[in-house]
C-alpha cells in the first residue's frame, strides 16, 4: 500500500484550545482526511501561550512566530483587514507576518516531504502560495470561505494583476457556496473552470437533534457577530414588532463584535431588555444545546459567504430563517427547508417570525425538512471524501 499523501494546510485560523471557534471546520476536515490516507500538516500563526509545535487529534500543527507575544495580534481576532489597512505600521507588521509564514512553509515542505499545498483564504494564504508555487512547483489547492472574495470584489483589478499567476497554477479552487462560485467566476473568468462547490463540513458528533433537551416554543436564537454585514440592528427592529404580536417571544443573541454597544443601546431604545439577551460566544458543544432549545434560528446577514449558524441549527432540528442574500440561499429553500426574507426588511422578518411562532405544525414541518437536508448535504464524511479525491487527483496530475 502506498504511503499517505503529505498535505501542507496553510491557514491563519486554526483552533488554539479545546472549544476554540477559530477554523474549527478546517480542523474537522484535517482529522477526516486522515481516514483517506492523506496526512495533513497544518501551518498556522502562533498566539500567546501556545506551543510552536503540537499534535491534536492526530494532526501535526506548526505555529510560526512573527513577533513577540504581545504583538502577535494579526490572527484570531477577526480584525486582520483593519489592522493591515489602517496604518503604515500595520502594513509593515503584516509584511513580517507574511515573511515568517513563507519561511516556515518552505522549511516544512522540505522537512516533512510535502507533496501538495492547500491554502485557506486568498489573503493571507494565497499571498504565501504565490511564492511557494514558484519556489516548489508543488500542486496547489485553494479554499475560499467568504471574506477573501469580498476583498477580490473591492480590489478586482489589483487582485487580478497580483494573483493572476497563482490562479493559473491552481489545480482546484473550492468555495463554500454557489454565491461565492458565481462571484469568483464573474470577477476572475479564467478561474471558472477550476472552481468546485464544497460546503463547510459539519461535525455530526457535535451537531445533532438531542431529544434530552426541551425545545422552547417561544425562543428565537441568533448566533452571529455584531458587524454591519450581520444586520443585527434590523433583527432587533423586527423583534420589537414581534413582541407586539407575540408577547411571550424571546430572543437570544450569541456573539461579539464592534457594534455591540450600538446593539445594546437599540435593545434599550425599544424597551426589549426583558425580552432580548446577549451572550458571549460559547463553545460548539454548548451551541448544540442552544440550537436544540431554539424554536427558530435566524441569520439576518448581507452577502453571507455561507451561513454556518443556520446549517448547524438545522442539524440540531431548529427551524431556520435567513435573508435572501449570499450563500444563505444554498442552505434555505424558501417554504421547504426554512424561510427566506428580503434583506433589510424588518417588517417582513417580523411577519415570518410571528407566523412560525404561532404555527407549531408549519414550523415543525420546515424544521424536519431542514434537518434532513442538512444531514445529507453537510455531513463531514462525504465532504472529506470529495476533498481527498481532489488531493489525490492533483498529486497525480502533478506527477505526469
Amino acid at each position: 500500500m502506498a504511503d499517505p499523501i503529505r498535505l501542507l494546510i496553510l491557514t491563519h485560523n486554526y483552533p488554539r484550545f479545546r472549544g476554540d471557534f477559530a477554523g474549527v471546520f478546517i480542523a474537522l476536515l484535517a482529522r477526516k482526511l486522515r481516514e483517506h490516507r492523506i496526512e495533513p500538516i497544518v501551518l498556522a500563526p502562533h498566539d500567546a501561550g501556545l506551543p510552536e509545535r503540537e499534535e491534536i487529534d492526530g494532526v501535526s500543527i506548526y505555529r510560526f512566530r512573527y513577533a513577540s507575544d504581545d504583538d502577535e495580534v494579526i490572527a484570531y481576532r477577526g480584525t486582520m483587514h483593519q489592522l493591515v489597512l489602517g496604518s503604515v505600521s500595520g502594513m509593515f507588521r503584516f509584511k513580517k507576518f507574511l515573511d515568517a509564514n513563507r519561511a516556515a512553509a518552505l522549511d516544512i515542505i522540505k522537512s516533512e516531504r510535502i507533496e501538495i499545498i492547500a491554502g485557506n483564504w486568498l489573503v493571507p494564504s494565497g499571498i504565501v502560495m504565490k511564492t511557494l508555487a514558484v519556489k516548489t512547483g508543488l500542486p496547489m489547492l485553494l479554499s475560499s470561505h467568504g471574506t477573501d472574495i469580498r476583498l477580490i470584489a473591492k480590489y478586482a483589478g489589483m487582485s487580478r494583476l497580483y494573483f493572476g499567476s497563482l490562479f493559473e497554477r491552481l489545480d482546484r479552487w473550492t468555495v463554500v457556496s454557489s454565491f461565492l462560485r458565481d462571484e469568483i467566476a464573474r470577477l476572475e473568468p479564467k478561474a471558472a473552470s477550476k472552481l468546485e462547490l464544497l460546503p463547510v463540513p459539519h461535525d455530526e458528533t457535535l451537531f445533532f437533534r438531542d431529544n434530552s433537551i426541551v425545545r422552547e416554543d417561544d425562543l428565537v436564537v441568533s448566533v452571529t457577530r455584531f458587524t454591519d454585514q450581520k444586520r443585527v440592528d434590523y433583527l432587533i427592529r423586527a423583534f420589537a414588532l414581534v413582541t407586539e404580536r407575540h408577547p411571550t417571544a424571546r430572543l437570544e443573541l450569541y456573539g461579539g463584535g464592534p457594534l455591540l454597544p450600538q446593539i445594546e443601546a437599540l435593545i434599550g431604545q425599544f424597551g426589549l431588555r426583558e425580552r432580548v439577551t446577549i451572550f458571549a460566544p460559547v463553545p460548539q458543544a454548548e451551541l448544540r444545546t442552544v440550537y436544540n432549545r431554539a424554536a427558530i434560528a435566524v441569520l439576518n446577514s448581507c452577502r453571507e459567504g455561507f451561513g454556518l449558524a443556520l446549517s448547524e441549527a438545522m442539524m440540531c432540528g431548529a427551524c431556520a430563517v435567513g435573508t435572501r442574500s449570499g450563500g444563505i440561499t444554498d442552505i434555505i429553500r424558501d417554504g421547504e427547508t426554512g424561510r427566506l426574507v428580503e434583506l433589510d426588511n424588518a417588517s417582513q422578518l417580523a411577519d415570518r417570525l410571528v407566523q412560525l411562532l404561532n404555527d407549531s405544525a408549519a414550523r415543525t414541518k420546515l424544521a424536519q425538512a431542514g434537518h434532513a437536508f442538512a444531514q445529507s448535504t453537510y455531513a463531514s464524511g462525504p465532504l472529506a471524501a470529495r476533498y481527498a479525491d481532489m488531493v489525490r487527483n492533483a498529486v497525480a496530475r502533478g506527477q505526469r
